[in-house]
Parts: C-alpha cells; structure tokens; sequence
C-alpha cells in the first residue's frame, strides 16, 4: 500500500505531463488547417464564393486597401449594430485577404476640440460622404445626433474612393429605424466588395447603349447608367451605316427602339456579335398610345415592325411575339376618375425569376405591356437557351391588335384555367454560345468582297439576352420649368411611383429591375463578384414591438419573481432536510 502512495505523485506527474505534451502538439498540427462553420440559416457570417475569390486574388489586389470608418462615438443601438456588423464583415474578408485588407474607425466628434472635429467632418463631406441627423427622445426632450456612416478608401496610399453605408439626410424619432439597420447591414457585403471592386479594376470595358432608332435617351437610363459608372466606361453609340462603330464596345444596349432598322446597322450589329460582342435587347414588339388611354381610357397595342424581329433574333434563337401579357400577379397604375384611383393593372406584370444567378432572390421585375418572347431551335446544340423571366401562371395573352381598356379592371379576366405551367410565357431569355450570323447566304456582293471587312457567319463565344419589354430597363423622369429652364429628376427602378402601401405604411412593392439589368451585364461580360452578394439577404430577428407593449408586464414580473421564488423555495428545501437529518439523530 505504501508504495502505491509513494508512486502515485510521480505517476499523476507523468500523466500531465503527457496530456499537456499531446494538447501541444495537436494545436501544433491544427495551426495548419483551417475550418469555419456558419450554422446560421441565412449565412449571415459567410461571404459568397465570388467575393472570397476576389479577395483571394492576389494579382489583383497587389497592395493594401485601407478603409477610413466614421461610423463610430456615440451612436443610438440600431446604428450600433450596423457598425458592428461592419466590423464582423471586415475581419470575415480580412480571414481571406489577409493585410491587404485593413481598417480604422473613427469618431468625427471624438477629439475635445470643437475646431478639429470640424474640419475632420468637412474633409470627409468633401470626398463625398454625407451625415444623417437622427432624433431621439430623451426625458421627453427632443434631440439630434449627428452621425457620419460613411467611409474612405486608401488604395496604394491615395484615397481614391468612399462608401456610403446608408444615405438618408434625417432619420425622425417615429420612423422605421430598425429597417433602416436590417436594410445596410443586408448591403454591408455588398457595398464593400463593390468598393474593392472598384478600387483594384485594372481597365474598365465599355457599355454602349445604341441611339439612332429612338430609342431610350441618357435621362430614361439614368438608374442603370449610375449602377454601371462605377464598374465601366457608359456612353452612347450610333452606327449610321459605320463599319466600325462597334469595334471599342463590349456590351451593346438596345433600349426600347421605335423606328425600323437599317439593314447597314443591322449588319454592323450582325458582325459585332460574330467577333463575340455581348448584346442586351429590351424590345417592344407592340407600340402602345399611352396618352390615347390616359385621354380616352382606351387604346391598342399595334406591331412595331422594327426590321429585327424576324430576322436577326429569331436567327439567333428567339421569337418575338406581337402579343401582350396579362397577368394577375401585376403592379398599380392611376385611372383618372376611378373610385379607388390607384388599381391592380393586369398589363403591368410582375414576372417571375428563375433559379439562375442573374434573377435568384432579386425582388419582382416590373414590366409594362409586356409581349412574349419563346425559345427557336430548341434542337440547336451550339446555344444554350435559358428563361430567366417568365408570367406567372395566372395570365394569358391578347393577340394583336391587343384592346388595352381601363374597364378590365372592374372585370375578372378569365384567367388561365386549365395547367398552370401552359400560362407562364416568357420574358426573357438569355442566349449563350456560338451563334449563326443572320446575313448568311444573304450577304450584299459590295460588303462580302470587302477587303477593310473581315465578313464571319459563325460567331465566336458569346452571349444575348432577349427581353420583350423596354420598360424593364427604363426608368420614370419628372420635370418641371424652373426660371425659364427644364429640369428633370429621375425616379430609380426601385421605386414604386404610385407609392401603394401596406398597413405598415410601406411600398407595396420594391422592383428589381435595375439589379436584373446589372446583373444580367456582369454576367455576360465574365464578371461574377457582385451577382450573388446582391441576392443575398440577411434576416434580422428583432423583437416584436407591439408583444413586448402588450407582455412587458408579465416578463418583468417574471424576471424578477422566479429567481426570488427559486431562492426561496430552495432555502425551505434545505431547512426542511436539515430538521429531517437532526430529527433522526
């Protein structure tokens, strides 16, 4: 016996040491991998591939990208929350793009100097971030707190650039601050991988959107024209018969044409897709007189005839056809005069969007007066074919001349009854691979024995996007005379400009239409680093305000009367089996 005791120290001393020599050693192999594991439903706290890949990409980002935050000092706890998520997103790229990536916050009224934060607020007002006065109440009292969320980017040690988290001017007391949070912290991912984006672009191509056909102008894109700025060269373009007007461009917007096509630009267009330009068609193939419904509450949708449809797009694997969409699942429109003003308008649909990237989880395209597009040579093995926007299954189709009539509102459409898949007609489709030049065998003898024209009737890889519906890419322009001058202000795509709203006094809708666009144009010029961060989406899990109004009572009662009772009921347990335990003795 006594000389287990005598060995047992040295045994015990032993087995510590071992643990702690295999605890060492495990960390030690450990420090060589690297896991991490996001349980959270929406995956909040994982970045999407592509923005890995970005900040993965050492060729591109060769030198430190150094973010100013001014979303710091005293802020009210919503806003708390953004900036701390802000920190959270930016360790999360800092795990992938290591010392590339680093940051700094800063309070604007942080130093005693009154003068100094002064200045510090107008140097970041001057590159371009902007404050947000929010007001609290206070003991009943009324205050603002001015509040900078914003930041700046030091890119090879300039600033070259700035992030606006949120642009509000005020928020009030009464107003949806919670949504506002949920709202940045939701864009979070994407405003500072777009930042990084921009930052580390070696050479931007170039967006041309087409004019000479009266198509849309520079004030009707607007909103798109802004999303692409920061990514690409934007201009316009005309062909006028020109054979090389194209040659500088890497995607051509065709944006709601009005007159005919020349065959010359047709066939500039033709060759600028054979050496594999990248095409967007947002094309009507019904006019509608809409000052003829506004004035008389009634009116047609005639073929544009626009000298493309039979020819060039049905070449290349679509069909354009001279009908009109109705659909149940649709936005408002005002009817002068109407009892309830803004309705339901069947011929403004809310198409629904595919599982592909360009359209998963973006909100509800609007379209207005919408034709249907289908899918030719299906058989066609060298272009691959796919819907990304479509009805819904409660539509149907007006053949042309297609009666557009204020009356069918006060009228059930006979909706499509019978499979629901037979009433989801296309919108758009987008078209990828080696396409068949719409001039083969027809080629004029001038052009084919050109010696300054390289003439191709097979194109190389490329890809089209077909949509039946301009107004998917324009945006609604307001104007008023001010001093003898015309002013405009746009209104973005997302903006529903009826204002309908729900019970919570919010928009009734939010389109997507704008990140359709941009991301369609990503998509087919190879860039994929922001397609999937804008459909992501975060769920905020707040409490629910009018529970907790009607509840508090109980759960403060609660908190504090359970621990007492516990206490209470555990201090009579142990008087009880004290007096047991001395009772028997």
């Amino acid at each position: 016996m006594s000389e287990k005791k005598i060995n047992s120290p040295k045994r015990d001393l032993i087995n510590f040491i071992a643990v702690f020599a295999i605890i060492i050693l495990a960390n030690y192999i450990l420090s060589f991998f690297s896991a991490r594991f996001d349980l959270t439903e929406d995956k909040r706290h994982s970045l999407s591939e592509n923005t890995i890949a970005l900040l993965q990409d050492e060729d591109r980002i060769d030198d430190r990208i150094f973010l100013k935050i001014y979303l710091e000092g005293d802020l009210p706890a919503d806003i708390m929350k953004i900036r701390n998520s802000l920190e959270e997103k930016l360790e999360e790229f800092i795990v992938y793009a290591g010392d590339k990536i680093q940051y700094e916050f800063i309070d604007p009224n942080g130093e005693e100097d009154p003068a100094y934060n002064l200045e510090v607020q107008k140097n970041i007002y001057t590159e371009g971030i902007s404050p947000c006065d929010i007001q609290i109440i206070k003991s009943g009292q009324a205050e603002i707190r001015t509040i900078w969320p914003g930041a700046l980017i030091e890119y090879k040690s300039k600033t070259v650039d700035q992030i606006q988290f949120f642009n509000k001017r005020i928020v009030y007391a009464q107003e949806d601050i919670r949504g506002l949070a949920e709202r940045t912290i939701n864009n979070l991912e994407y405003k500072l991988i777009s930042a990084v984006r921009r930052v580390t672009a070696k050479s931007k191509k170039t967006v041309a959107f087409l004019q000479g056909q009266d198509e849309l102008d520079e004030w009707q894109t607007t909103d798109v024209r802004t999303g692409l700025n920061r990514y690409y060269l934007v201009e316009d373009v005309k062909i006028n018969g020109q054979l090389d007007a194209l040659d500088e461009v890497d995607a051509l917007v065709i944006a709601q044409p009005k007159k005919a096509f020349a065959e010359s630009d047709k066939f500039v267009i033709d060759q600028f897709i054979m050496d594999g330009g990248k095409v967007l068609w947002f094309v009507d193939p019904l006019d509608v007189n809409r000052d003829s419904l506004y004035r008389t509450g009634e009116t047609f949708g005639i073929s544009a005839n626009l000298n493309i449809e039979k020819d060039m797009i049905f070449k290349y694997g679509a069909r354009l056809n001279a009908d009109m969409i109705i659909d149940k699942e649709c936005g408002p429109i005002y009817i002068p005069g109407h009892p309830l003003g803004i309705v339901d308008w069947y011929f403004y649909p809310l198409a629904q969007r595919s599982e592909h990237p360009i359209t998963k989880n973006i909100d509800p395209i609007k379209g207005e007066y919408t034709s249907s597009v289908e899918i030719v040579n299906k058989d066609d093995k060298n272009v691959t074919k796919t819907v990304l926007l479509q009805s819904s299954s409660n539509a149907q189709i007006f053949k042309t001349p297609a009666r557009v009539n204020y009356g069918i509102v006060d009228v059930e459409p006979n909706f499509n009854k019978g499979k629901p898949e037979d009433a989801e007609f296309p919108i758009a489709i987008m078209l990828e691979g080696n396409f068949t030049s719409a001039f083969e065998n027809r080629m004029p003898e001038a052009l084919l024995n050109n010696p300054d024209f390289n003439t191709k009737f097979k194109s190389d890889t490329t890809k089209m996007l077909v949509v039946s519906d301009g107004d998917i890419i324009r945006n609604e322009v307001d104007s008023k005379v001010q001093d003898g001058q015309t002013l405009f202000k746009t209104i973005p795509l997302a903006v529903d400009v009826f204002g309908v709203t729900n019970p919570n006094n919010t928009p009734k809708f939010v389109y997507g239409n704008k990140d359709f666009v941009l991301n369609s144009i990503d998509f087919m010029l190879d860039d994929f680093s922001l397609i999937d961060v804008r459909a992501k989406t975060i769920t905020m899990r707040v409490l629910d305000s009018q529970k907790i109004n009607e509840s508090k009572t109980f759960w403060k009662v609660l908190n504090i009367g359970l621990p007492l009772f516990l206490v209470i009921a555990l201090a009579m347990f142990q008087l009880f089996m004290r007096r047991r335990k001395f009772a028997r003795s």
